[in-house]
């Protein structure tokens, strides 16, 4: 999901300060991709490339969803475990009240629904928003988090995964979150993430860095610092997992897809994948960057 449209910020400007502390001053990293001298935020300085995720039914069709049944089962189980996540994380109550930014096809949705959630999604794509209303049965909205415009603490938990990083302006989303959230309620959020092991080693290569997608890129330190400026509290960070497509490329051979279905069918493969991901949790060098706050 994109929160472009909304922020009025022109997508032909040359040059941005940084959209975290807005310092001038900055280092190049890759390309067009720049890291804040003050923060350590890595963006997009030049927007002229920047053109949003995805969001066409062919995208959704002939690449999401087929790389989605690929590993279906372990897709679906890891949302599941996100839930687990947030749940052990506070306490919320016995039914919560979910907000699912960039719902994409509702599968998050549809998890937290068979689990008693009450569940509610955004997307801005108006296909992928009709097919995860009909898939789940349960409300779905086309357009932005602030086209909305939610009552204050209209839920206990607001889900944003792979949404952040394509977010020209990612404290005007994440005050509305905040504001949209009951006091207590929780925000979840997973990017891709600066520091990992395969950003080191690929550079501008590695899969998630890109400015026609992502014009943000975070990593520990910089999203604590988001959050912290939106007022949310007991932070909480790790990363986990290494993307199909960098495994793929580091053992030269075979695709997102093959890799995903491995892991998907291969029992060793999983448990190998639950152990490491409980070490990149505390040593932060994991493709996903994770983050649970508190309002």
């Amino acid at each position: 999901m994109s929160e472009t449209a909304i922020l009025g910020y022109s997508v032909a400007s040359q040059s941005r300060p940084c959209p975290l502390c807005e310092s001038q001053s900055s280092d190049p990293l890759f390309d067009s991709i720049r890291r804040c001298k003050a923060c350590g935020l890595g963006f997009a300085s030049s927007l002229d490339r920047f053109h949003g995720d995805n969001e066409s039914p062919e995208y959704f069709l002939n690449e999401y969803l087929p790389l989605h049944m690929a590993n279906r089962n372990n897709s679906l189980a890891e949302r599941r475990a996100h839930l687990s996540l947030i749940r052990r994380y506070s306490t919320l109550p016995a039914h919560p009240r979910l907000l699912d930014i960039g719902c994409a096809l509702g599968f998050m949705l549809e998890e937290a629904q068979a689990a008693g959630w009450v569940t509610t999604g955004i997307d801005t794509s108006p296909f992928a928003a009709q097919y995860a209303a009909r898939q789940t049965h349960c409300p779905v909205l086309t357009g932005t988090l602030l086209e909305q415009k939610f009552e204050a603490g209209s839920f206990d938990v607001v889900t944003l995964m792979d949404v952040i990083e394509h977010v020209i302006e990612p404290r005007c989303l994440m005050d509305e979150v905040h504001r949209i959230l009951r006091p207590g309620g929780v925000v979840f959020l997973i990017t891709p993430n600066l520091n990992s092991l395969f950003v080191r080693f690929y550079g501008p290569d590695a899969y998630g860095i890109g400015p026609e997608e992502h014009v943000n890129y975070f990593q520990s330190s910089t999203i604590t610092r988001l959050l912290r400026q939106a007022g949310f509290s007991k932070i909480k960070t790790g990363t986990k997992d290494l993307y199909a497509a960098n495994l793929a490329r580091l053992l030269g051979r075979g695709s997102q897809a093959n890799i995903k279905t491995a892991f998907g069918r291969g029992e060793r493969l999983g448990k190998l994948r639950d152990l490491a991901n409980r070490v990149l949790m505390r040593i932060p060098i994991g493709d996903k960057l994770l983050a649970l706050a508190q309002r």
